[in-house]
């Protein structure tokens, strides 16, 4: 699975480098996000886009993807931005439509790797017709928004509703590597759905590309990065040989994990 952390943390970027992530993710999106995750507690980016060139230039081995805004008038020159930063991957995150996509690769032209974030209903609906726009070199299924788009109450319920299993197996018929919402650290005990349990549906459901965010970064400890990282490499090895019941069982307790989190939400005790 391709590691990548979100950082534009230059000492950092290179720790990652050395502790075998294979990329460094710099966010640069903006338009709309706050106002759609409005009360969500979820990360907002402070990236800026000087901080590509500098994260580009300390890295000796792994590439740099950025996320830029939403489909615009000011998109092409965003892409030129990046690209002059030294973008390897640019990634179009809250599009709708097949014809947004067929747009925003007109506007690549082939000058980076091209990823999609599926984080709206209706691209998730449509995503078939997506792929066929183009060549797209991977997508990513973005469980913040998409949660918040079909109305869920946390951010993991798409899990279970069977969205992200037909999303999973469109991407592996279309043999297009794709990555599911994001990896925690695994030492993590106060997270409400344990990590090693989504880590192993991520593997179940074919996962090649994970995200080391805001729940990975958080509380890491000096000197922890590498063991961290050691630790993930292991599960996903260990996860991708399990047996279909033990993948199974694990799936079961995951969305009873899911359910015992949106429930605690909702109980009087809390409001």
């Amino acid at each position: 699975m391709i590691l990548s952390l979100i950082t534009d943390d230059v000492a950092l970027a290179a720790e990652a480098e050395r502790a075998g992530i294979d990329r460094i993710m710099i966010d640069l999106e903006r338009d709309g996000k706050a106002q759609r995750q409005a009360g969500r507690n979820l990360f907002q980016s402070s990236h800026r886009l000087e901080s590509i060139a500098p994260i580009k230039s300390t890295l000796d081995r792994a590439s740099v993807i950025v996320r830029i805004n939403p489909l615009s008038d000011r998109t092409p020159q965003e892409i030129r931005d990046v690209l002059s930063g030294g973008a390897d991957v640019i990634m179009l995150p809250y599009f709708f439509t097949p014809a947004e996509v067929a747009t925003f690769l007109t506007m690549i032209d082939g000058r980076s790797r091209v990823s999609l974030l599926v984080e709206t209903r209706l691209a998730a609906e449509q995503l078939a017709a997506c792929l066929a726009s183009g060549p797209i070199d991977e997508v990513h299924i973005g469980l913040n928004d998409l949660s918040i788009d079909l109305g869920c109450d946390v951010m993991l319920e798409p899990m279970c509703t069977g969205i992200v299993d037909t999303l999973a197996a469109t991407l592996r018929e279309a043999e297009v590597p794709f990555g599911v919402g994001g990896i925690a650290r695994l030492s993590s005990a106060s997270l409400p759905v344990s990590p090693e349990r989504l880590l192993a549906e991520q593997v179940r459901l074919g996962c090649s590309r994970g995200w080391l965010g805001r729940t990975f970064r958080e509380g890491l400890s000096g000197g922890r990065l590498a063991a961290e990282v050691a630790h993930i490499r292991e599960a996903i090895s260990r996860w991708s040989d399990a047996s279909e019941k033990a993948c199974a069982e694990n799936r079961g307790a995951l969305f009873e994990e899911i359910q015992v989190w949106k429930s605690s939400l909702k109980s009087p005790m809390l409001s």
